[in-house]
C-alpha cells in the first residue's frame, strides 16, 4: 500500500515538475506583443531626400515618422517641413502599406505602395501620385546588411511625369554607431533625365532617456555625381546635422 502510494506520489511529482517546466515558456510566448511601432521626430541643419538621393533643402527642416509593423505587414507615414520655406521640395508627406517576405534568415523582401504628396502650396499639391516601392535587403551578419531599394513615382495621375530610382546601402550597426553609405541611380528608362549621386552618414544613435524613448545625434553628406538635366535635378552637394528623439514599443 505504502509502495502504490508512493509511486503515485512520485508520478505526480513528475507531472508536476514537467509542467512547471514549460508553462513559462507558454506565459513567455503568449506575453510577446504581435506588433510594434515607432515614432521618430528629426531635426536637421538642411535637408537630403533621403529616398530619391539629392538636395531636399538648404534650410533647417523637420522630420517626424510613424511605423507600425507586425510580424509580416505594416504601413509608414512620413511628413517632412521645410521650417523657412514652404516652397521648396522637402514640404512632403509620403504614406505607404508594406507587406514583409521573409525568403530566408539573411533574405527579406519588402514591396510597399501608396501615396507620395507634394506639399508647396497644399496638403495634397500638383505633382501627388500613386508611389511603389520594392526593397530587399540581405543581412551578412549581426553588424552588416547590404540593402536594395527600387522606387517608382508618378504611376497614375500624371504618367508624363513617370520616375525610377534604384538605391543601394550598406549599413553597419554596433552598439551606438551606425554608418550608411548610399548610392543612388535615377534611370533613364521611364523619363529623359537621370542622375548619380551618393552620401555617407554616420551617427551616435540609442541613447537611452527612458524606457521607451531614445536619442541619437549624427551627420551627412551628400554628393550629385552627375546629372544629365541640371535645371531639374541641380549638381549640389551638401552636409548636414541631425538630432532625432525615437519613441517606441
Amino acid at each position: 500500500m505504502i509502495g502504490k502510494i508512493t509511486m503515485s506520489g512520485l508520478i505526480t511529482l513528475l507531472l508536476i515538475t514537467r509542467g512547471m517546466g514549460t508553462d513559462p515558456d507558454t506565459v513567455k510566448k503568449s506575453r510577446e506583443p504581435r506588433s510594434h511601432w515607432r515614432l521618430t521626430l528629426r531635426a536637421h541643419s538642411k535637408a537630403i531626400f533621403n529616398f530619391g538621393g539629392r538636395v531636399g533643402s538648404d534650410n533647417p527642416t523637420t522630420d517626424i515618422n510613424f511605423t507600425y509593423d507586425r510580424k509580416q505587414w505594416g504601413f509608414l507615414v512620413f511628413k517632412g517641413q521645410d521650417l523657412m520655406d514652404h516652397g521648396t521640395f522637402y514640404n512632403f508627406a509620403l504614406i505607404t502599406v508594406y507587406k514583409n517576405f521573409r525568403l530566408s534568415d539573411k533574405w527579406t523582401m519588402t514591396p510597399s505602395i501608396g501615396s507620395f504628396l507634394e506639399e508647396q502650396n497644399a496638403i495634397v499639391d500638383k505633382g501627388s501620385d500613386v508611389v511603389f516601392l520594392l526593397t530587399t535587403s540581405f543581412r551578412l551578419n549581426q553588424h552588416v546588411t547590404l540593402e536594395h531599394m527600387s522606387l517608382l513615382g508618378n504611376l497614375v495621375f500624371e504618367p508624363e511625369e513617370r520616375d525610377w530610382v534604384n538605391r543601394f546601402r550598406l549599413l553597419y550597426t554596433h552598439r551606438h554607431l551606425d554608418f550608411v553609405a548610399s548610392t543612388w541611380h535615377n534611370n533613364q528608362v521611364l523619363d529623359n533625365s537621370w542622375y548619380w549621386s551618393a552620401g555617407l552618414s554616420a551617427s551616435y544613435s540609442r541613447i537611452r532617456l527612458a524606457d521607451h524613448l531614445q536619442a541619437s545625434i549624427g551627420v551627412s553628406g551628400l554628393v550629385m555625381i552627375h546629372t544629365s538635366d541640371p535645371a531639374i535635378n541641380p549638381q549640389k552637394h551638401t552636409a548636414m546635422v541631425t538630432i532625432s528623439l525615437m519613441a517606441f514599443r
